[in-house]
């Protein structure tokens, strides 16, 4: 996220503000430990303000951020609601701590702002819909099972992934943003927790499910209006992108496709063969960009669905990605972890790299032509030598003899 020049970030023992166009710490506040997460920006009294979440230490923490497989840990254990994380508001401007709100459980969705209005999910299954203003609960709505995704929120209505590890299932619900009444649940059946954030398109909600299977559902009453397949799992801390008339959408494998809203017809497809573990993908004009997990930050032009360019790999993965005017901004991730900003090369030239599973006629014919020509050496040419040396050994029983052709007869 990056607010006036400054990127912000959220570390195990502080929150930092980074000034983009020197990479120095403008300034930093402590926190006191929890799951790292993304926070977010909204608005009380006409003043910016920052919202985030903390807690619990690292000793209180039960369990590990969500893999992109199955969970073996039962749903919110006791330890967990006691052990809870806080929602935390600060003045932006001066840093100062506006409001914090324990929540009861541990916390792991990161803040998603619409409005005066912030929402957190938590492992207790509870959506927390709370006031920037003053901190105080609007709402809350238990779905049981765990809240530990990203929440999306459009048109009035909030969009909550809950996975339920000893069922081994998911419910995307549509809950109503001014009371939390349920609108519609749905379930697929898919037999495991594996499933992406949810992502508000226009038109309806798109989300990854464990079956390979990228859906979108009506906003209305949670139908499926249509769904493509995509090569691999997608990652639960990675979410579809939604805008210009597109969806972007990144598996776990590497993959990144640009699907119709509409219909969800493929408009292109590339395959990364690099693993997309923590980042989603954002288009910034014309071309796509996503991070991978050798470290890293690929550029697809969103008409071609070609590679226009890419960083060199590093050690440890690029994850969430922010743009401001002059930079790219992402969270990397290994022995170093911390910011990494990329900007524009004057000097810089772009490639044109189709995906590795994409046709090229002329080299396809070029290959067959030579497989061809290979194939006639291995096989056709000793058997013409063969033929020289052994004679009419290699003459079917009943073949005619060759007959010379008179060029002054009939025929």
């Amino acid at each position: 996220m990056i607010a006036e020049g400054v990127a912000i970030a959220v570390g195990r023992e502080a929150v930092y503000g980074v000034e983009v166009s020197s990479g120095e710490i403008a300034w930093e506040v402590a926190r006191g430990g929890g799951p790292l997460s993304v926070p977010a920006l909204g608005q009380a009294d006409g003043e910016r303000v920052l919202l985030y979440l903390e807690g619990p230490s690292r000793e209180a923490e039960p369990s590990p951020l969500p893999s992109p497989g199955p969970s073996p840990s039962t749903d919110a254990t006791e330890g967990e609601r006691a052990a809870g994380s806080d929602l935390v508001a600060l003045d932006l401007a001066d840093r100062s701590e506006r409001w914090r709100l324990p929540l009861g459980a541990t916390s792991r969705t990161g803040v998603t702002v619409d409005g005066d209005v912030a929402y957190v999910g938590d492992q207790a299954g509870v959506v927390h819909a709370v006031g920037i203003d003053d901190g105080r609960e609007r709402w809350t709505r238990e779905l049981g099972g765990r809240t530990d995704l990203p929440i999306a929120v459009a048109d009035g209505v909030v969009y909550v992934v809950s996975r339920h590890a000893v069922d081994r299932n998911v419910q995307l619900s549509a809950l109503a943003a001014g009371d939390g009444e349920p609108a519609w649940r749905v379930a697929p059946q898919v037999g495991s927790t594996t499933v992406s954030a949810p992502a508000a398109v226009d038109g309806g909600v798109v989300i990854g499910t464990a079956d390979r299977l990228v859906r979108m559902l009506d906003p209305g009453d949670g139908h499926e209006r249509w769904s493509v397949l995509a090569l691999s799992l997608f990652s639960p801390v990675s979410a579809p992108a939604a805008g210009g008339g597109d969806v972007l959408i990144a598996d776990l494998g590497g993959g990144l496709y640009r699907l119709d809203p509409e219909d969800g017809s493929r408009r292109w497809g590339y395959q990364l063969n690099e693993l997309i573990l923590r980042s989603s993908p954002v288009r910034t004009g014309d071309v796509a960009l996503v991070g991978l997990n050798d470290g890293r930050l690929v550029a697809i032009d969103v008409g071609t669905g070609r590679l226009v360019w890419e960083s060199g790999a590093t050690p440890g993965l690029i994850g969430t990605i922010a743009l401001s005017a002059d930079a790219v901004v992402a969270v990397k991730g290994g022995p170093e972890a911390g910011l990494i900003a990329f900007e524009h090369d004057p000097e810089g030239t772009l490639v044109d790299v189709p995906s590795p599973t994409e046709l090229a006629p002329g080299a396809t014919l070029a290959r067959a032509a030579m497989a061809a020509a290979a194939v006639f050496a291995v096989a056709f040419v000793p058997a013409v030598l063969a033929r020289r040396r052994f004679g009419d050994a290699f003459e079917t029983e009943g073949e005619p003899d060759e007959v010379e052709a008179d060029p002054g007869g009939d025929g």
